[in-house]
């Protein structure tokens, strides 16, 4: 029986260990925003929608109409930009709070796709490696839509030295005191570049 429950609890171990993370999907085809809609429901310039544990938020531009796409489980997000007349404009996945990732779409007033850019591109330190290794060091990535709720981990890509790199913030407590971490990773093998702590101060 004991043999049976540690075989069990290993299973159940490397399945966390090796799940996937999951990448919300865009693609390269039109779609119109529904301005109607928009000005008819919406308070103060601001439209939410809700669905099965998704959140939709949808505002202005200048010019034009954005519309961000939450999931309640997952660490990022898609963003859509919007014409004046309501035809899209550009969208792609970005972390909830940080960088685009993936694959960006970008298409004309009329809608027709003129130009499809990799944001990974350079960077074999991938998105879904960011998660695994904030998970693994305990650092807390947001889930879903926390706007409005303090402080949150940044993951956002940039260069130094003309090297890829990911840079991620986030916050530490030690004697009892808030410090702003960031953190610099290669982005070719997510090596820990530089480290560097800051006093925070909520206020």
């Amino acid at each position: 029986m004991n043999k049976i429950l540690i075989f069990l609890w290993l299973s159940i171990n490397i399945q966390c260990q090796t799940q996937k993370v999951i990448i919300p999907q865009t693609d390269k085809f039109f779609e119109k925003f529904n301005i109607e809609n928009f000005n008819k429901n919406a308070v103060r310039g601001m439209l939410e929608l809700q669905n099965n544990g998704e959140k939709s938020l949808q505002d202005f531009q200048s010019p034009g109409y954005r519309e961000r796409n939450y999931n309640s489980d997952s660490f990022f997000k898609t963003n859509k930009f919007f014409f004046n007349n309501g035809n899209i404009e550009k969208k792609g996945v970005l972390f909830n709070v940080g960088s685009q990732v993936g694959i960006w779409y970008y298409f004309d007033e009329s809608g027709k796709l003129i130009k499809e850019e990799n944001t990974d591109e350079g960077y074999i330190f991938t998105p879904e490696d960011i998660v695994k290794y904030c998970k693994k060091n305990n650092i807390e990535l947001s889930k879903g839509y926390h706007e409005s709720e303090g402080y949150q981990t940044s993951v956002y890509k940039s260069e130094l030295n003309g090297k890829k790199v990911w840079k991620i913030s986030y916050l530490i407590s030690f004697n009892k005191q808030e410090k702003e971490v960031e953190l610099i990773l290669d982005g070719q093998t997510g090596k820990v570049i530089k480290r560097e702590e800051f006093p925070y101060d909520s206020y």
